[in-house]
């Protein structure tokens, strides 16, 4: 294991002759996998750097808590199953090619293409193949029935079972990329853990100047000059954490895009109201919601319209950036959750909101089924948000009322979702696609 330090690889004997320090340069060892650690210091090191972007971008706790994660889990063709193949074409080669065929897709197909030791795209790449294999098999026997066999009944046998396996795989294969939404990522270790490990790294390697704080309550409100709140932002981003509020104020993207960002629970508490007053001068104010694929997110464009505290009464464009489940769904890397108490709180998602969400979508919701912003990498995070903004601008200049519960899409990625709200015909805009 080599040291963080001065890169001298230390093996576990030289580690404890020199009590859990390097021999070279006496420099402490903050995790040893043999002590217990699922990872080592260069691997922690290496995941804050490629985090932060080389200490170049902020990010939550709860950030490198996924990071670490992702880095833990399985992401190469298990050696174990190839040797199964391996072995057992051996064994029935010389049976019939035909078993040698059926045994090595079958082993293929109920291999990893479900299995949540593997990562999200590594499933989907398996179920993938099994279609290509299925399709494949058909062409082979095809080929092989009309142009080199002779017509007998062990060959029609034959033929009907190759036809017969290259059409199961097919279906297979497709009913598993189907169902990849549905299937929920094992953790390595629990959240709470991520504290401790930042502790214990700052503790021995100085502090993570990157990390973010957990947000904090701040009722005092801050004097903000009179000059100041004579002027509106262009747009507000609204999160639906205070924690991602917090994520894009110290990446500088208030600055950079000249907009308010604040959280639907009032984040930053001490310069909220002063920044909602602000807001509402601007009759013209852009609104973007950015949450995660969860009832509270998918709420969210409700509460902006309707609620007192945010924008009931004003006739805005409202943007929903995501993440709605629409996105998960053929998404090859997003990291799925379920609990049972998402799934009481989609239970209990309004009735209006339900309007503009797909069957599917609510099934899996109700299910218990989330994704959090937050298992996304800081770069992607701040992509996606920008890139919304950007596509938005075209689309305000063509906005046009849509009719009750229509879905309409267009050429720049962005679809107007209308709903019948007491006869009023209001509506929103939605991403197609998430970043």
């Amino acid at each position: 294991m080599k040291c963080v330090k001065c890169q001298t690889d230390n093996n576990l004997k030289e580690r404890t002759e020199a009590g859990g320090r390097c021999k070279n340069c006496n420099h402490p060892f903050a995790f040893d996998p043999q002590a217990g650690s699922k990872f080592t210091d260069i691997l922690f090191n290496n995941s804050i750097q490629t985090i932060s972007s080389e200490n170049t971008l902020f990010f939550t706790p709860k950030q490198l808590w996924y990071f670490l994660e992702k880095r833990l889990v399985s992401k190469s063709t298990s050696w174990g199953t190839l040797g199964v193949l391996i072995i057992l074409s051996t064994l029935t080669i010389f049976i019939s090619p035909v078993v040698t065929l059926i045994i090595i897709t079958l082993v293929i197909s109920t291999s990893k293409s479900t299995s949540k030791s593997k990562s999200p795209k590594i499933r989907r790449d398996f179920a993938r193949a099994i279609q290509i294999i299925g399709g494949l098999i058909l062409v082979a026997v095809l080929v092989w029935f009309f142009k080199f066999s002779t017509v007998t009944n062990t060959a029609f046998f034959l033929f009907l079972l190759g036809i017969g396996l290259g059409i199961f795989l097919i279906y297979f294969g497709t009913r598993q990329l189907t169902i990849q939404h549905k299937i929920t990522q094992p953790l390595q270790f629990k959240q709470s853990e991520i504290t401790h490990w930042l502790s214990r790294w700052e503790e021995i390697n100085g502090e993570v100047t990157n990390v973010l704080a957990p947000s904090r309550e701040m009722s005092e409100p801050i004097e903000i000059n009179s000059e100041v709140t004579a002027y509106s932002f262009d747009r507000v981003i609204v999160c639906d954490t205070a924690e991602i509020a917090q994520f894009l104020i110290a990446n500088n993207f208030h600055f950079e895009h000249n907009c308010a960002v604040l959280s639907i629970d009032g984040y930053p508490q001490n310069i909220f109201s002063t920044v909602m007053q602000m807001l509402k001068q601007n009759p013209d104010l852009k609104v973007y919601a950015f949450h995660s694929a969860t009832p509270r997110g998918v709420t969210m464009i409700n509460e902006l319209r309707n609620s007192p505290n945010w924008f009931s009464g004003n006739n805005l464009i409202i943007y929903d950036l995501g993440l709605l489940p629409r996105h998960v769904f053929p998404s090859k890397n997003m990291w799925i959750l379920k609990s049972d108490v998402s799934a009481g709180r989609g239970r209990k998602i309004p009735v209006e909101v339900k309007q503009t969400l797909s069957k599917d979508e609510l099934e899996w919701l109700e299910a218990g089924f989330y994704v959090e912003l937050e298992s996304f990498s800081p770069r992607k995070l701040l992509q996606v948000v920008s890139q919304g903004i950007a596509k938005t601008q075209a689309v305000a200049n063509g906005y046009s009322s849509a009719s009750d519960n229509s879905l309409d899409s267009g050429d720049d990625g962005i679809i107007l979702i209308g709903i019948d709200d007491n006869n009023r015909n209001v509506g929103f805009f939605a991403s197609d696609s998430f970043g």
